[in-house]
């Protein structure tokens, strides 16, 4: 059974482990998309069978695809009350790029969600992105009218900075709004050499230690994204790499993790995972999972027997030593050992 937390509004609480869905499904639509829909329904079964529940996903996924299959999947299984839901809007127009923050454009925004999610009601929706331009207030506002009407359970903000998301606590608890339900920048083991997309904020590292003491003493839950560093786990990645034509992932996992600390932590994840007999995977997700903090971890997978790892890895505990041991950027050999004895919880 998966670990779970209670966030703000949510009536049910949330397993650790989001599915992220943002390659599910296609942007093509009705029959263009038959065969993109149909693995989309297979994957999710599967997903489903080993107790997957909680699904992450964005009105600009896929162009509304992403949307669309989780809708058709949740309809035709009959999964309302089964499954949570989070998705997110106001992401700027990606071809104008334009801004999404009006009180219009995100009702447009959420509308379209529910209708291509076939739902009366979304579990915990974000916005996508901020635009500082707006006053806060107006935003929080227009996020507590939606709650209101019943279109959505909880809210929250995702890529917001500390001064934003603090200004979105203190502006609702001015007018007696609903409390934000969580926050989700980036957040891993390995932190930024810059960031993979315009307007993307991350928790990790020593640039984001501000916004995990935000975290710590709100006690506001954070949903991690791009957890396992998008690739960089992958041993394939490596410093020498010259990227060709067939290898554009890896050469944009190097462009965002490729420095030496995070190889540093790299070589002490695979070390200690060795050493717990587990997968460097399930312990770099026991380390975002196991914060001072309520946590979750959004992460996506092709294959349902990967995420069955991932979903073991809310059981495994680190020590301090240990978290302090994977979070230097040296090598291995460069610090003294640390215990390594029974941590996997029954």
């Amino acid at each position: 059974m998966q670990s779970v937390l209670a966030l703000n509004g949510l009536p049910k609480p949330l397993p650790r482990l989001i599915v992220g869905t943002a390659a599910l499904g296609s942007p093509l639509p009705g029959p263009l998309a038959k065969g993109k829909r149909q693995d989309a329904l297979e994957h999710l079964d599967a997903l489903l069978e080993i107790g997957c529940t909680a699904f992450d996903s964005a009105a600009v996924y896929q162009a509304g695809g992403t949307e669309r299959a989780l809708g058709e999947w949740i309809r035709s299984r009959r999964l309302a009350d089964r499954v949570a839901i989070i998705t997110k809007g106001g992401h700027p127009n990606l071809l104008l790029g334009t801004s999404r923050m009006s009180r219009k454009a995100l009702a447009d925004d959420l509308h379209g969600s529910l209708q291509r999610l076939g739902l009366e009601r979304i579990d915990l929706y974000l916005l996508h992105r901020d635009d500082e331009r707006v006053p806060v207030e107006s935003l929080v506002e227009a996020l507590a009218g939606f709650q209101r009407e019943g279109k959505i359970a909880a809210y929250g903000v995702s890529n917001w900075s500390v001064r934003r998301v603090q200004a979105a606590v203190d502006a609702a608890n001015a007018r007696g709004l609903p409390a934000l339900a969580a926050s989700s920048p980036h957040h891993s083991l390995f932190d930024w050499v810059s960031p993979p997309w315009a307007g993307c904020v991350s928790a990790a590292g020593p640039n984001g230690a501000e916004m995990r003491a935000l975290h710590e003493r709100m006690q506001l839950p954070l949903l991690a994204w791009s957890p396992l560093g998008r690739g960089f786990l992958s041993p394939r990645v490596t410093r020498g790499l010259r990227p060709g034509p067939l290898q554009l992932e890896a050469k944009l996992c190097l462009r965002t993790y490729g420095s030496d600390a995070n190889f540093g932590r790299r070589e002490r994840l695979y070390a200690l995972a060795e050493k717990r007999g587990v997968k460097p995977g399930q312990l770099a997700l026991a380390y975002v999972l196991q914060q001072p903090f309520p946590s979750f971890a959004i992460v996506a997978s092709s294959a349902a027997e990967r995420m069955k790892q991932n979903l073991e890895a809310a059981n495994l505990q680190l020590t301090e030593a240990e978290r302090r041991f994977l979070e230097s950027g040296q090598p291995p050999s460069a610090s003294p050992e640390v215990d390594h004895g029974r941590h996997l919880q029954a």
